[in-house]
């Protein structure tokens, strides 16, 4: 049943030129399949019938993100030997084929995946691996350049533009059409001089087709890492076609979204740590591009170094991201890649020193406590920032715990973007470590991507001080209480302090604990020992003042796709009053 009160509060939020943007969208996918016109033949007509690419500096920037991920290079190469082979894998889901050659993106088993799926598949991702292992010419086979062909061949006989009335939100979706563009420009940037005529040509009106029809279409009615996607592709493609119109527009988006994407401390806004490390990734390389052609841009730089020292200040002890948000490993550059990767354009890191231990970033809300083997994170900040709420998950106030390097209290990551009940439940406050007051949530989540309602936190901090946090929910579907958590640290550990005022409504505060720990609740119901897999007790939480403890389990995803089952800790309170526990490190 459609949630029509999520979505209007959703849709009353957005900026009004994303509301234009979604009405120019819908009035496309609708007028438009339906003139008389032949839409794709006018696309067709705009592309030249020859022009010179321009890639070596693609290739140059290409190079530098092959350096960057050397760390991940048998991983690259085992997906391409699977692709080769006819295995078509993205989020953890694989649709196989006879062999390489027999991959089509639009057969049954590809159009019955998810939209994320596809749109990865209609983006020609499956080159990635490919542009990433290798690049010298030699370095792949005429084979395999005849299955490489065969792809884009299969694409360009089926799939013109406008012939129904959704084509904007599939084939066409400009997302997919934006990695088809870095996909291919990069492809030929590296392989060229391998190729033969006829494979250059249409892969070069091919780029040139998809980035005439990208700059008719900006998602300005998505918004957020979307625009950023459809600038880097237009950065790319002006280069690669030698347009400079396209070039003008990259540059013009990437220096809006520069002004109005960023928080002050260098945080995107969407609070998405996957995601500000694909922003930080594209706007790094549109600096390396634009500065390699004598077009570089101040703004780009400013905007890419702050990116870059939020990552260097978020940067967790195990050098892996917090899932916070929608957030997952292996979709965006691995962090370290990403610090290395600004290091080859001229940024300084700290990437082989230790990060500073006092590291808040006090406008996205992410503040860490603890400068020994003992450290926590927590997120205090704004659920989501209004007009972007797709990829906000509700957590107000949850800590992740790292002791020795190692995660023991974890965040959730998210397990598709599907609506359902695993998409919901990923976002809800039930998966966060923080506090649950009655049955449902202090804002209002429907689909895969609303969410309606705001808690404007007050958060008080400095350096070697308690963290608190306090907010108010009182708003149309939801319990109506105050909650204030405080976190600090005392003499054998960490304390962490709830206080709800509520009416007739019970109360939770979970911690949720790695699947690679175990958990033991004590006879009392007051103690939990969190253990290593070699039965080293590694944690210990107390609850206070005769709160007490339950044990349970609650699903963890920290990949697309990927499930792996973990303990939950839960206190319990009936009524108003305070919920504690003391976290203690035990070795």
């Amino acid at each position: 049943m459609t949630d029509y009160l999520t979505l209007a509060g959703t849709a009353l939020n957005k900026q009004p030129r994303q509301l234009f943007g979604i009405a120019t969208r819908t009035l496309k996918s609708s007028v438009l399949p339906r003139l008389p016109i032949d839409i794709d033949r006018r696309y067709e007509r705009q592309v030249p019938e020859e022009f010179t690419p321009r890639i070596k500096p693609i290739r140059d920037n290409t190079i530098r993100l092959q350096k960057s991920t050397l760390n991940k290079r048998e991983i690259y190469e085992r997906d391409v030997t699977a692709v080769l082979n006819g295995n078509l894998s993205f989020l953890n889901e694989t649709v196989s084929f006879e062999d390489g050659e027999s991959i089509s993106v639009d057969v049954p088993r590809v159009i019955e995946q998810s939209l994320h799926w596809k749109l990865k598949c209609w983006g020609f991702e499956h080159l990635k691996p490919i542009w990433l292992t290798a690049h010298e010419p030699s370095e792949i086979s005429d084979k395999e350049i005849a299955i490489h062909r065969s792809w884009l061949d299969d694409w360009i006989e089926d799939h013109p533009i406008a012939t129904d009335s959704q084509y904007l939100r599939r084939y066409w979706m400009p997302h997919s059409v934006c990695l088809r563009i870095l996909n291919w420009a990069r492809y030929d940037s590296l392989f060229a001089s391998q190729l033969d005529e006829t494979f250059r040509r249409n892969i070069r009106r091919f780029v040139y087709k998809n980035a005439v029809f990208l700059s008719d279409n900006v998602e300005h009615g998505v918004g957020g890492n979307h625009l950023i996607e459809n600038a880097v592709a237009l950065v790319v493609a002006g280069i690669y076609a030698n347009e400079p119109a396209w070039l003008r527009q990259g540059q013009q988006i990437f220096e809006q979204a520069g002004e109005e994407q960023f928080f002050e401390d260098g945080g995107h806004i969407e609070r998405s740590p996957m995601y500000h490390l694909i922003v930080c990734q594209r706007f790094l390389t549109a600096v390396d591009l634009l500065e390699s052609i004598s077009e570089g841009s101040k703004s780009l730089r400013e905007t890419a170094t702050d990116g870059v020292h939020f990552i260097e200040r978020l940067r967790p002890p195990d050098d892996q991201i917090p899932l916070l948000n929608d957030s997952v490993f292996g979709e965006a550059l691995p962090l370290t890649s990403c610090l290395e990767y600004a290091q080859s354009i001229g940024i300084e890191t700290n990437l082989h020193s230790e990060p500073d231990p006092y590291r808040s970033l006090p406008e996205s809300g992410f503040f860490w406590l603890g400068t020994d083997d003992s450290q926590l994170l927590i997120t205090a900040h704004e659920i989501t920032v209004p007009h972007l709420p797709a990829h906000a998950h509700v957590h107000p106030g949850q800590v992740c715990l790292w002791i020795g390097g190692k995660r023991i209290l974890t965040d959730t990551g998210v397990f598709e973007y599907s609506a359902g009940t695993t998409r919901q439940r990923d976002r809800s406050i039930q998966s966060h470590n923080t506090v649950q007051v009655g049955t449902l949530e202090p804002v209002r989540l429907a689909s895969s991507f609303w969410m309606w309602g705001t808690l404007d936190p007050e958060v008080e901090f400095s350096e070697g001080s308690p963290l608190r946090m306090a907010y108010d929910v009182n708003g149309i579907g939801h319990p109506t209480y105050t909650h204030e958590r405080t976190v600090e640290r005392v003499s054998d550990g960490w304390q962490i302090t709830d206080q709800v005022e509520c009416k007739n409504e019970s109360a939770l505060s979970r911690f949720h604990v790695h699947p690679e720990y175990s958990a033991t609740l004590n006879s009392t119901d007051q103690y939990v020992t969190i253990e290593d897999n070699e039965g080293i007790p590694t944690a210990e939480l107390e609850a206070l003042e005769g709160n007490k403890m339950t044990l349970g389990t609650a699903p963890y995803h920290p990949e697309y796709g990927k499930e792996q089952s973990r303990a939950v800790v839960t206190l319990h309170r009936e009524d108003s009053g305070m919920l504690g526990v003391i976290l203690r490190e035990l070795n």
